[in-house]
């Protein structure tokens, strides 16, 4: 698609005008401590900006102590509000609106951040933080709805455009709406319309502290999907009570938290969650709703709106990683956009481990304020990049970027390296994006790409470069087991790109990220596809009972025997859970703790739980590390040329890392 009349049209949210439909919802992006308004956080939004954001929502915004702790940005002071100004003068200088996200996190608060006991609806054990809560008093509600509508106030003058209250992902207003949590006996708990109160007086409260003129919009959870909550036929209830409360905008996402059903990883498909908003917009009757999760591209944003499933497009994470993507839409430049792959390696998975919010395709999110860019090179070089891969891709991307005349080699017929056989067969098909904009922007900047092209020090060095990005990538490595060069044991990367097909039971040998998703995507096989499922949906082929469980079952019994404590090395924390989650749906064996003794004909010896067993398996599959493939890299420095590895060349990489290295690499040159 080349245009999107219907993004980039205008719309108005009370007296707020907003040049196009596109809206950078709140996210917490690790980069404000003590919770002062940052330079980083100036910067981060000044960029997205600059690259045609209709809104942005800053948050989430604490409004006082208990709310969520100093690791969130504050609005629970006047002394606050400078550095709101800052922001709300960043959106403006280039044509964005800004608003803040009212936060307060009840029983999702930890204790350790607050400072003590978190409060909720009602006393319970947060399934969230793992830690008890207390119901709050009377006072403390009025409390608490004053200081949200004190907040707006700030937000109001500092300049700020709009507040959006917090009551979606199981925050303090999902705590008082949903049954499972809300076991009070007083004007706020029990009937569904008690329950609603507290956050119809905290809108009101609000409304009443900024004046009728000013946007105030509300978040909620388009469906808890938490047992015994709410679904979506309750959140359009509650939709509608908003709009007669007077909200401006109702910005519709998925679930809680704690929720066991996927939000946004690669599991939700893109656009996955649009039906929630579609839900809410059929049941209000004149304001505005935004859709969110996995709007990863303008094609799909245009066709949500085209659908009328909602009047606004939340793009978060794909403005985390492209903060150019509506300017580059609006010119009809899409296959340039640097499309979020959903991999949250970058971005959630920081978070636990209190780093500033990052991104796998963007080098620079969340360094903005310390990396304004790759300076323009003061002597322009001849550089060659040996391998297409994501690492390679990006050091040829940045160095032609600062005027370096890039020659870039590969010598396989594509671009992509190894994610440009795995996305499909592991359904990570976001993926496959990645050598798509980097083959765009490769030439856009008018790089020299020869594919097929074998390289040799001999033929590298007829080049005449100046220097040389070693982006050669890896190679599976095979242990040191006997058997482990049998007639049935293939190597992990063998299996997934398809040159070694399964038979009957198999052992995966290693229990790390790699043998992990390959397990799955052996333990899938057989499985029913969507199309099946579909079918059988659609026309009750089966009973539900039965759609169920043939899902989730394959062909294969696969075991997979690891030889540490645990299992999961390399996978994040922010989506591990999910994968944990399907070793055990798909009824895969997994042992810990093992030493592999030897790899027989049909058998695999192995020591388990202090036990030597000999275990069936007709197909055996190793996935047991890599090792570099650098051999270049020392008969060019012979030759006086200096040489920079990247990526798995330099010594093992995820994609994350690989794209880190390629860009550092071409900043340096």
């Amino acid at each position: 698609m080349d245009s999107y009349p219907l993004l980039f049209e205008p719309i108005t949210l009370n007296q707020l005008e907003l040049r196009n439909r596109i809206v950078v919802p709140a996210m917490h992006l690790n980069c404000t401590p003590g919770g002062a308004v940052s330079d980083q956080l100036v910067a981060f939004y000044r960029e997205r900006a600059a690259g045609g954001a209709g809104l942005m929502i800053v948050g989430g915004c604490v409004i006082n102590e208990k709310a969520g702790g100093p690791i969130f940005v504050s609005l629970m002071k006047d002394e606050d509000i400078p550095g709101f100004e800052r922001l709300a003068s960043a959106g403006h200088e280039h044509g964005a609106k800004v608003g803040a996200q009212l936060y307060m996190a009840g029983a999702y608060s930890h204790a350790m951040l607050i400072g003590g006991e978190a409060i909720s609806a009602s006393a319970h054990t947060s399934r969230y933080t793992k830690e008890d809560c207390r119901a709050m008093s009377l006072e403390e509600i009025d409390q608490v709805q004053d200081d949200f509508a004190a907040a707006a106030r700030r937000a109001q003058e500092a300049g700020l455009d709009m507040v959006e209250i917090l009551g979606s992902a199981g925050y303090l207003i999902c705590q008082f709406l949903s049954p499972a949590i809300n076991q009070r006996e007083d004007e706020y708990g029990g009937s569904v319309e008690n329950r609603m109160r507290f956050g119809l007086e905290t809108i009101a409260k609000v409304r009443a502290a900024v004046g009728g003129d000013f946007c105030v919009g509300i978040r909620i959870a388009g469906n808890d999907f938490v047992p015994g909550s709410h679904t979506n036929e309750e959140a359009a209830m509650f939709a509608r009570a908003c709009e007669e409360a007077g909200v401006d905008l109702i910005n519709v996402t998925g679930g809680w938290h704690e929720t066991r059903v996927p939000q946004i990883t690669q599991e939700l498909p893109p656009g996955g969650f649009s039906y929630l908003a579609r839900g809410v917009k059929w049941a209000v009757d004149k304001v505005p709703v935004a859709a969110s999760n996995r709007i990863h591209s303008p094609d799909l944003a245009e066709g949500i709106l085209a659908r009328g499933d909602a009047d606004l497009v939340c793009l978060g994470r794909p403005m985390l990683a492209d903060p150019e993507l509506p300017m580059k839409a609006q010119a009809g430049l899409s296959k340039l956009i640097r499309r979020c792959v959903a991999c949250n390696q970058g971005c959630f998975d920081a978070i636990p481990q209190m780093k500033p919010v990052g991104c796998m395709v963007n080098p620079r999110a969340g360094r903005e304020a310390k990396d304004p860019g790759p300076e323009p090179a003061a002597a322009p070089k001849k550089v060659v990049v040996i391998g297409g891969g994501p690492a390679g891709c990006q050091a040829a991307i940045t160095a032609a970027g600062r005027g370096h005349r890039v020659v870039l080699m590969e010598k396989a017929e594509s671009l992509g390296g190894q994610i440009a056989w795995w996305n499909e067969p592991l359904m990570k098909n976001d993926f496959g994006s990645i050598p798509a904009w980097q083959a765009a922007t490769l030439e856009d900047l008018e790089v020299e790409v020869q594919l097929g092209a074998e390289a040799t020090a001999e033929t590298v060095a007829g080049l005449g470069p100046d220097a040389v990005v070693l982006a050669t990538g890896s190679a599976p490595a095979r242990p040191p087991i006997p058997g482990a060069d049998g007639e049935r044991v293939f190597t992990a990367w063998e299996v997934i790109s398809g040159q070694a097909l399964c038979q009957g039971r198999v052992v995966v040998i290693g229990g790390g990220a790699v043998g992990l998703e390959t397990a799955l995507y052996v333990a899938r096989q057989g499985a029913l596809t969507p199309e099946q499922t579909y079918f059988i949906e659609l026309f009750g082929a089966e009973t539900p009972e039965v759609t169920a469980r043939l899902v989730a079952q394959g062909s294969h019994p696969v075991t997979v025997l690891e030889a540490l404590p645990k299992i999961g090395a390399g996978i994040g924390r922010s989506t591990r859970w999910i994968t944990f989650g399907l070793i055990k749906r798909f009824g895969v064996t997994v042992h810990t703790k093992v030493e592999v003794k030897a790899i027989g004909q049909g058998t695999v010896t192995a020591v388990i739980d202090g036990q030597e067993q000999e275990l069936q398996a007709d197909t055996v599959i190793l996935a047991t590390g890599t090792k570099p493939q650098d051999g270049l890299a020392a008969e060019l420095e012979a030759r006086g040329i200096e040489v920079l590895a990247v990526g798995d060349a330099g010594g093992g990489a995820d994609a994350l890392a690989a794209i880190r290295s390629g860009y550092k690499a071409g900043a340096g040159l």
